[in-house]
């Protein structure tokens, strides 16, 4: 009987010894610290890509770690020719910086859990690997956007000029913001003439250059591996918004009374502008382009609404549409930016551009003057930081 029972505990005792290492291998072994407590462990980590929400420079890492107290921050330091200095990430949503470090270069990313007590971690190896290419900024839609300049009404127009448009100016504001090893890359893909439908099926600008379609560009150029910026501006030309302007400019020279140019202005913006006949259509083809884009890539899409050109001067002196047409006005912009958020994807930031865009004179009249073109890339900087 007795030697029976001393059998049975032997086997007991074998039992608990097996199972000692079995534990150990799913919970890793955790030394008593002086105070008694002992120290979080990061079982992993994960740097996720660039996303639309993120910040430039900023990723999320999903980490998994555990504390008896709880953990209350996360602090992580870039090894790379030296070791960085440690910053601190939220445990609710972790992200972190590029801004230390250099793009397209070797590093190592180590990261460790801090409890209620102060008590870190080990370093935990998060990520080895080179570090994303600068950010992309990519301006696309219509003359607004392409920089289109004209001085003379006999002479030729510029369609596209880069360096003129509020995509150069943009791109600038991003740069100042980040480290000088970050500056950005800009691209625009804007052409005059433009709607956006075009954006889907490519054409031919007001010079007469054929173009690709715009989305197809944006997408060969927005790489998941970094930060894209993409800012449009498109709409206007869906309809016969030229149409109302010649109008405008022509019939309200000759009325030289406010009743006159408002009779003007209400004629031309009520019955001659086709908004109400092509606002689904503008709608339907914004859905289309706006959701190609961001389901599509990583970027940040900011669209832009257009700005009142009343008062603005066509000459010295000169402003073929007065303030007498201000509610009309107000009435067009509103029916366009109605039928364009309409259409936006969810994602697509939208940029009031309002009033106070200072506008070229003479043949390049209503289109926005480096002043103008300064001022709405303020706007769009803003929203992107916002």
């Amino acid at each position: 009987m007795y030697k029976r029972i001393l059998m049975l505990a032997l086997g007991a005792a074998l039992a608990v010894l097996v199972a000692v290492p079995a534990l150990g291998a799913v919970m890793p072994a955790r030394d008593l610290l002086p105070d008694g407590d002992t120290r979080p462990i990061i079982v992993s980590v994960t740097l996720e890509l660039p996303q639309p929400h993120n910040k430039l420079l900023e990723a999320d890492i999903v980490v998994d770690a555990y504390d008896n107290d709880g953990i209350v921050r996360y602090e992580y330091r870039w090894r790379g020719p030296t070791i960085g200095t440690i910053i601190t990430a939220t445990v609710l949503s972790p992200t972190v910086t590029y801004e230390f470090v250099r793009p397209g270069s070797a590093y190592v990313l180590d990261v460790r859990a801090i409890d209620v007590n102060n008590h870190p971690s080990d370093w935990y190896r998060a990520w080895q690997g080179t570090t994303p290419a600068v950010p992309n900024v990519i301006v696309a839609g219509d003359s607004i956007a392409s920089g289109y300049t004209k001085q003379w009404f006999t002479g030729d127009a510029t369609c596209t000029d880069v360096d003129y448009s509020y995509g150069n100016v943009l791109a600038a504001e991003i740069a100042a913001s980040l480290p000088p090893q970050w500056v950005p890359t800009y691209t625009n893909l804007a052409w005059a003439g433009a709607g956006v439908e075009h954006m889907v099926d490519g054409g031919r600008d007001s010079c007469g250059v054929s173009h690709e379609p715009q989305v197809d560009q944006i997408r060969s150029l927005a790489s998941p591996d970094t930060w894209n910026v993409v800012a449009i501006t498109a709409g206007i030309n869906s309809t016969n918004w030229t149409d109302v302007i010649i109008e405008l400019t022509a019939d309200a020279t000759f009325s030289f009374t406010s009743s006159g140019d408002k009779n003007v202005c209400d004629s031309a913006v009520r019955n001659t502008w086709n908004i109400e006949a092509k606002r689904d259509i503008v709608s339907q083809t914004t859905a289309a382009v706006s959701t190609a884009i961001t389901e599509f890539t990583n970027a940040q899409v900011l669209w832009t609404g257009y700005y009142d050109i009343t008062n603005t001067e066509l000459a010295p002196l000169y402003r073929p549409i007065t303030g007498a047409c201000s509610d009309e006005m107000s009435y067009a912009l509103d029916e366009l930016h109605g039928a364009l958020r309409d259409g936006l994807a969810d994602a697509v930031r939208w940029v009031d551009i309002d009033a106070g865009i200072a506008t070229q004179k003479w043949a390049g009249w209503p289109h926005p003057s480096p002043q103008g073109h300064a001022t709405i890339a303020h706007r769009i900087a803003i929203a992107l930081n916002s």
